[in-house]
């Protein structure tokens, strides 16, 4: 019994007949589902070389049709391949039951086909791919190979090929002219090994060749090599599949070249730098015209002080936007643009930047040819001698004033005599009896008079001899000799004076240049005040901010009208004055040499508002001066 449930539990468990069939056509037809989805053909053959079955792709290569399997053997079929290295592979797989792999080309259908036979249990089974693309392909980088060789071989660059153990693998022609010159075989060898001198500490040869060994980063640079190649090379490297390729040339002739040239336009910069030195620093105006509406050019620094426009503003301005006098165009005009120089030409002109005030100059103009003749620009030198001009007018007046002051001596010197003897006879009357009360009042001014008059010739022999050494005086001496001799001006001008002294401190000085001074600064300010003012007068002791001497200042201030800020610019230049005919514009650039050689300082403040006007000269002495005692 229980034998018998074994059996049926058995039979239960087997699948029938028709179970196994349905599974066999299963598997079967998943087999057929994944063959034909294989990337390579596939086709079976029995052991009558029938082909059974090939999937969709085998049957594309092969060309073959439905009625084909299970027909026709393989060699009635493919007649090229008998007797050919294919059919002995296939009979030895078919024979001795191993595994055979070819590559061959089958010319029926024009194509390369790679494959695999196989022995199975009912023959052998041929696993193949259409590989003519990829042969085609070959057979092109092999021609592009020759040609690159032939290239290369052509070219007057370098090429060599490193792999990624730095080895050589490939010179061309050029690479192996410049790199074996001792001799020596590089193929094969170490590129670091053969060239020591590349792996020197912060060498360019080694940082960019392992930039492109390493990062895959094309690198161009330029470095020196010494023994034996003793040159420098150009060198570009390229990143290649196994290693680097290296493109290179000798540049030692091209840097040579270069390093003379180099040399030759540092040369030329140098005198060229030297030239333009000298033609902007030129004490003499320079100047560059176009010939034709005479337009600068080109100007100097000197040039451009006289004319009072910046270089660069100048450039481009004609001769009539700076000069009001029209002789200069029109001997332009006229003459120079004609090819005429003009040499040594004195003339007198105002400039558009300072209207009013006449300048004299020494100009010479001289045409610049080309190759034809024809005149390309006019070259202009001119010389500012208007100081000089004002220099003489200066130097006669200067000689007036001697000779007034020569006779203003002597007639100083002879009136003393007289006056001495007239004081004593007003002493004499005095003291007669019976003189009336009034009469005596009388005398005693006339007396006081005399005593001024007196005073006054004193002071004007010492304002006219020459001090040898300096003297030590105080600041109320210097000031009241110079107030007592305007004294009279001062009291018709309606101007009232204001003086104190808070110091007594002596200053060593020569006392007729500082009285000069003072007697300029206090002329100015009474100028300055034509219908009356007031005049203040300071001195005290002070310090020196710049050097920490100790000395006295004297302040002269005056109420009126004024300077303007250009005025007070040039108010030092010699020759500039605002007195017209009144002042030769000396007196103040006399004032400042003295100061400046007494080692003190002259400084001023100048204001023209409506409630508050004037100017304050400030003039600061030292009380010692070392160099004024030596």
């Amino acid at each position: 019994m229980k034998d018998g449930v074994e059996d049926n539990q058995k039979s239960e468990a087997r699948p029938s007949a028709w179970e196994q069939a349905v599974m066999a056509a299963d598997v079967t037809t998943d087999l057929r589902e994944v063959l034909d989805n294989l990337p390579d053909g596939v086709l079976f053959m029995d052991r009558d070389w029938r082909i059974t079955y090939a999937n969709e792709l085998g049957k594309k290569i092969s060309r073959l049709h439905p009625e084909d399997l299970n027909g026709p053997t393989h060699w009635e079929l493919f007649p090229a391949s008998v007797g050919t290295d294919q059919e002995q592979k296939y009979r030895r797989v078919m024979e001795q039951r191993v595994m055979e792999e070819l590559e061959f080309f089958y010319p029926p259908f024009q194509v390369w086909i790679h494959l695999r036979a196989v022995p199975i249990f009912s023959g052998i089974a041929v696993i193949f791919s259409d590989v003519t693309e990829l042969h085609q392909a070959q057979d092109e980088a092999a021609k592009l190979t020759v040609q690159l060789q032939q290239v290369f071989e052509a070219t007057s660059d370098g090429v060599a090929v490193l792999n990624q153990e730095w080895r050589y693998t490939y010179l061309n022609r050029r690479a192996k002219e410049i790199l074996q010159r001792d001799g020596r075989e590089l193929l094969g060898q170490n590129v670091w090994n053969m060239f020591p001198e590349t792996i020197y500490e912060k060498s360019p040869y080694v940082e960019n060749l392992y930039i492109t060994m390493n990062d895959r980063i094309a690198t161009t640079f330029e470095a020196y090599y010494p023994e034996p190649l003793n040159g420098w090379f150009r060198l570009e490297s390229q990143p290649a599949p196994d290693g680097v390729v290296l493109f290179f040339r000798d540049i030692t002739r091209s840097k040579q070249a270069e390093a003379a040239l180099l040399a030759e336009k540092a040369e030329t910069e140098r005198q060229k730098a030297e030239l333009e030195a000298v033609y902007r620093t030129a004490p003499v105006g320079l100047s560059l015209f176009e010939p034709k509406e005479f337009r600068y050019l080109r100007v100097n620094d000197r040039q451009s002080e006289v004319v009072g426009i910046p270089p660069e503003q100048l450039i481009g301005k004609r001769i009539e936007d700076v000069v009001v006098d029209p002789a200069v165009p029109n001997l332009f005009r006229e003459r120079v643009s004609k090819g005429e120089s003009i040499r040594d030409m004195l003339y007198e002109t105002e400039l558009r930047t300072r209207p009013g005030e006449f300048r004299s100059f020494n100009v010479n103009y001289s045409p610049i040819m080309d190759e034809a003749g024809e005149v390309r620009a006019i070259s202009a030198a001119v010389l500012e001698v208007t100081q000089l001009r004002k220099a003489e007018k200066a130097l006669v007046q200067s000689e007036k004033l001697a000779a007034v002051g020569r006779l203003a001596s002597s007639i100083s010197h002879e009136i003393n005599n007289p006056l001495e003897a007239v004081t004593n006879l007003l002493y004499l009357v005095q003291g007669v009896d019976g003189l009336p009360e009034e009469a005596r009042s009388y005398l005693s001014l006339a007396q006081d008079e005399l005593v001024r008059v007196s005073q006054i010739a004193t002071q004007t022999l010492r304002f006219h001899r020459q001090a040898n050494k300096p003297t030590r005086v105080t600041s109320a001496q210097l000031v009241d000799a110079v107030l007592n001799l305007f004294a009279g001006r001062l009291l018709n001008s309606g101007i009232h004076v204001e003086a104190g002294y808070s110091t007594v401190a002596p200053i060593l000085c020569f006392e007729n240049d500082i009285r000069q001074v003072l007697n300029n600064l206090i002329s100015n300010a009474m100028d300055a005040m034509r219908t009356g003012g007031r005049l203040f007068v300071r001195a005290h002791d002070a310090v020196n901010p710049q050097t920490g001497a100790a000395g006295v200042r004297i302040s002269v201030a005056d109420t009126g009208t004024g300077m303007s800020s250009s005025t007070q610019r040039r108010l030092f230049e010699p020759f500039f004055t605002t007195k017209d005919l009144n002042g030769n514009g000396l007196g103040l650039w006399i004032s400042k040499q003295i100061v400046d050689r007494h080692h003190g300082r002259l400084t001023l403040r100048s204001a023209q508002g409506t409630m508050l006007h004037g100017t304050v000269f400030a003039l600061f002495l030292p009380c010692e001066s070392p160099e004024l005692q030596a």
